[in-house]
């Protein structure tokens, strides 16, 4: 059955926290800014506000990791965190180029969002601008390259070149479609209700590519770190696991709600409170599934991949 985390194993998960609240600002601002901003100068702020903010979180979590880490392997408190000898040493190793590899994509998200930012505080940007695409740009390849940094550590590093890409595809849809809802729940207080209407339409149709990819990253991931499907339910790992596939059906329950019957009460009637209700329901049952991710990723791990 699941142990209580020691401190170490919680400040471990803390850090995993702030990495994915990082991660998912740069998709889901960036994805928003770029496809659901209808241009609007006020909303282009927002978004790339919440980029900014996001990286400076997941900065501090790459780092948290890092020094937990260190402090794990010399075993004597919080001063051990902070021993540069060990320090110099791991940043010599998988580890080190991960963390480096992390760091260096919330600069470059960061960088790219502080540059937007000063441009929309002198006047209105054109997204078709090269500049603009370019730091759009930056902004992906920040995305990808925390991706693909869940690809060589933890568990599934010693798994098969196929769980790797899993992995990295599951990450970035669900970065995408979790990072949106902060933006959406904006959108819905800022714009009227034909441009609202227009563009959660415009959402719900991309939103069945990044749910595909989602599901198939999911799909492959569980079939290449379960040798059968007991181990669900008589393992740590798998019981966690089942409690995040829960929330995960509970929470397109709510968007499925959001697209079907939602949508059109807000065309008819013209009340967002519903929507933006609904929308806060979402980003509650998101931060439970981060949680969960986090716990599944630092504290436990599936039989014969502990790490």
């Amino acid at each position: 059955m699941f142990t209580l985390p020691g401190i170490w194993e919680l400040a471990s998960l803390l850090a995993k926290l702030l990495l994915y609240v990082g991660a998912f600002s740069i998709a889901g601002g960036s994805l928003s800014a770029w496809r659901y901003s209808n241009a609007d100068r006020s909303l282009l702020f927002s978004n790339f506000s919440y980029v900014f903010f996001g990286t400076v979180i997941g900065f501090h979590g790459a780092v948290l990791g890092f020094l937990v880490q260190v402090g794990l392997i010399n075993d004597s408190g919080l001063p051990g965190m902070i021993d540069w000898g060990m320090i110099s040493i791991l940043l010599d190793t998988g580890l080190g180029d991960v963390t480096l590899l992390r760091l260096l994509a919330f600069i470059l998200a960061g960088i790219s969002s502080v540059i937007v930012l000063k441009k929309l505080q002198r006047s209105r940007i054109d997204l078709k601008d090269p500049l603009v695409r370019l730091l759009f740009l930056l902004q992906l390849i920040a995305l990808l390259a925390l991706a693909f940094s869940h690809r060589i550590t933890g568990h599934v590093s010693v798994l098969s070149i196929v769980a790797q890409i899993s992995i990295v595809m599951h990450f970035a849809a669900f970065a995408l479609w979790i990072g949106c809802l902060y933006p959406f729940l904006q959108l819905s207080r800022s714009v009227d209700i034909d441009v609202l209407e227009k563009t959660l339409k415009r959402f719900g149709d991309n939103a069945i590519v990044i749910l595909f990819a989602l599901l198939l990253g999911g799909g492959l991931m569980l079939y290449e770190l379960f040798e059968s499907p007991m181990a669900l339910i008589n393992t740590d790992y798998g019981l966690a696991l089942l409690l995040k596939l829960t929330l995960v059906l509970v929470i397109l329950g709510v968007a499925a709600m959001n697209k079907l019957m939602l949508v059109p009460v807000l065309i008819s009637s013209g009340s967002r409170v519903k929507l933006q209700r609904s929308i806060r329901y979402e980003l509650a049952i998101a931060v439970a599934i981060l949680v969960v991710t986090s716990y599944l990723s630092t504290i436990v791990g599936p039989a014969g991949h502990q790490m």
